[in-house]
């Protein structure tokens, strides 16, 4: 895999307060809470384009129920 840097600038008060708060969130570094961040955002994004498309079809008797259980289905046969 390979790995590209990130450099972001945060004002020193801003990193501080975060910095407190990372490890209560569960997260033992910055890294691995961007990175955490970072899938979490994707699979939404996925996950949102998936249902934009199931609701431009009109399909009688399925409900948004139906149509996220087959979301879920799809993304956890993927990975």
């Amino acid at each position: 895999m390979t790995e590209t840097q990130v450099i972001f600038r945060l004002e020193k008060r801003l990193l501080k307060e975060f910095d407190e708060t990372l490890k209560m969130s569960g997260f033992k570094t910055r890294n691995e809470w961007f990175r955490a961040s970072i899938r979490s955002f994707l699979e939404d994004v996925e996950r949102k384009k998936v249902l934009r498309k199931l609701r431009k079809l009109e399909l009688k008797g399925l409900e948004e129920t139906d149509i996220e259980g087959m979301v879920n289905q799809w993304r956890s046969e993927k990975k």
